[in-house]
């Protein structure tokens, strides 16, 4: 009998971590529904395809490929994380463009099934 107990203790605590992280996912995708960081959908109007290209500095010959390394490189430069130490204003500023360079990709991986 003595044998089997920490064989239980082991079921039962894998049970209660299993419970834990459970909730905490259902917590983490609550939170992503409800505008969390990772939503980047803004209440705003929608843009135009035009304004959708002004945004990611490309035009209307430019391929996929061409979008896509835009995009890249737009949100290597303007990702809020490697400009916090630029100061507070500029990371706000950082993290608003992202989000539009987030959304315009967003349109044109819809468009060109990036």
């Amino acid at each position: 009998m003595m044998r089997f107990v920490p064989i239980i203790i082991f079921i039962v605590a894998g049970y209660f971590i299993f419970r834990y992280a459970i909730r905490m996912l259902k917590q983490e995708m609550h939170r992503r529904s409800e505008g969390g960081a990772y939503q980047y959908k803004s209440n705003q109007r929608t843009c135009t395809e035009e304004e959708y290209r002004q945004i990611l500095g490309v035009t209307a010959e430019d391929s996929p490929a061409t979008i896509r390394k835009k995009y890249k490189e737009l949100l290597a430069k303007y990702h809020p994380d490697k400009v916090q130490h630029l100061g507070i204003e500029f990371q706000e500023m950082a993290e608003r463009k992202t989000k539009a360079i987030m959304e315009a990709y967003d349109f044109f991986r819809k468009i060109y099934n990036l």
